[in-house]
Order: C-alpha cells, then sequence, then structure tokens
C-alpha cells in the first residue's frame, strides 16, 4: 500500500470529521457561581459555544423563559437573583429571527432562603 497517499487522505478524514463536529455547533457551561447560591445572590454563568451554521446568538432561558439575548459566544453572563427553590437554566443557540437551533445545554441551580 502506498503511504504517500494513505497519510494525506487519513488527515483529510480527520479533518472533515473534526468540521462536521463544529458545524453541528455545541454548548459547554463550564461553571455556575457562587456554588452555595441564596436568594439575594447574583449568579454568574461561565460559558463557551460553537453556534454551528445556522447559529447566530445565545438565549439564556431560567425555567423555560427568556431572561437575556447573549451575542458573545464566549465569557460569563450574571443574573438573578433567583427565588428560592430549584431552577432550569438554559444557553440556547438561536438564529438571526430568534430561532433555537435544538442546540442547548443546561443546568439546575438550587437557591436557598
Amino acid at each position: 500500500m502506498n503511504t504517500k497517499i494513505l497519510v494525506p487522505i487519513s488527515f483529510g478524514l480527520l479533518l472533515g470529521c473534526a468540521s462536521a463536529l463544529a458545524a453541528e455547533g455545541s454548548v459547554t457551561i463550564s461553571s455556575v457561581a457562587p456554588k452555595d447560591i441564596y436568594s439575594n445572590d447574583k449568579i454568574t454563568l461561565t460559558y463557551a459555544a460553537v453556534p454551528g451554521p445556522q447559529g447566530d446568538h445565545l438565549h439564556l432561558n431560567v425555567d423555560g423563559k427568556r431572561i437575556d439575548v447573549i451575542r458573545q459566544l464566549t465569557g460569563t453572563t450574571t443574573f438573578g437573583p433567583l427565588p428560592p427553590g430549584t431552577h432550569h437554566v438554559c444557553l440556547a443557540v438561536n438564529t438571526k429571527s430568534h430561532e433555537p437551533t435544538g442546540v442547548e445545554r443546561c443546568v439546575d441551580v438550587t437557591v436557598w432562603q
């Protein structure tokens, strides 16, 4: 077998797979601070997003309601305070016309009295 041809083909396939994964989009939530959240605390979310081919920006949703539109694809956002209880917090990739692309990441946070 000719390795001079095989190596570039293999590299091309690997590169193509990586590009295809990036094209789908992703959202990562790397931290939520503070770890012990109280009802008067602001909450800081650290995140990174790859919007994919249709994605343009992020929506920050808490318990199914949009509370912010985020244009920066990497960084931190601060929100709250939230009432006591467990809350479902999501970052979702959306198109320019604010349609969800289906790419999102969610975390549950518990707020104490």
